[in-house]
This record gives C-alpha cells, sequence and structure tokens, in this order.
C-alpha cells in the first residue's frame, strides 16, 4: 500500500489509478479505507479513487506526538495529503466525522501553503 509523508506522520492509501475524475473518499472514526470495498468497484470504471486511511483510530502508524489530531487538524492533512499528490479539482467524499462541514475552508486548501483550493466539490456521506 502506498504512503504518504505528512507533516504530522505517514498515512496510507489506496490509488486505482483510473483516469476518470479524481475522488477522494475518506472513512469515519476507528475504521479505514476498507468502508468503500462496497461501492468500488462501480466507481472504479469511471473515477480516479484515492483512499486515505487519516489517523482516525485505525491508521497503522503513529502520528508525531506534537499532531493535530482535532478535526481542523485532520482536514489540514488531508489538505496536505492532495498537495503531496499533487490533486487538484478533487472532489471530496467525507464521512461520520464532522468533515463536511470543513473540507471547503481548510481541507479544500493546500495543507501547509495555503494554495488555493484543490477541491472541486466535498460531498457528506
Amino acid at each position: 500500500m502506498p504512503e504518504a509523508k505528512l507533516s504530522a506522520g505517514t498515512i496510507h492509501y489506496e490509488d486505482n489509478n483510473g483516469r476518470g475524475p479524481v475522488l477522494v473518499l475518506t472513512h469515519g472514526l476507528l475504521m479505514d479505507a476498507s468502508l468503500w470495498d462496497p461501492v468500488l468497484a462501480e466507481l472504479s470504471a469511471e473515477y480516479r479513487n484515492l483512499r486515505p486511511v487519516l489517523p482516525l483510530g485505525a491508521h497503522p502508524h503513529p502520528m508525531a506526538a506534537d499532531a493535530d489530531l482535532t478535526m481542523r487538524g485532520i482536514a489540514g492533512l488531508l489538505g496536505e495529503f492532495l498537495e503531496r499528490l499533487d490533486l487538484h479539482e478533487v472532489t471530496l467524499a467525507v464521512s461520520d466525522w464532522g468533515a463536511d462541514r470543513v473540507p471547503r475552508r481548510r481541507a479544500a486548501r493546500a495543507g501547509p501553503t495555503g494554495q488555493p483550493s484543490r477541491a472541486a466539490a466535498a460531498r457528506g456521506v
């Protein structure tokens, strides 16, 4: 499984390397990317699907001791993830961790650099 080294630590992610528009599929508390397994086959034909394993309790690597793991901090890490993979015009699918209110303000901006939005849309599921 590929890894992305972020300021707060390393996260795993899955990438189907699809050729369509980019979907970044996030999970909720105490879950991982497998949350999306039941619908992945339907999405894979038309989209590039990225599924980061966010530090929400089921991640395999500990984060840095000073990592901001608040909702805003996780949203910032998601923005940093988009930046690290140089993703633009993505659609974020956010789950039960409450980020449906945050991505446009924080995760949609590239993490630490504050570049303009990398997300075209954010959808709560």
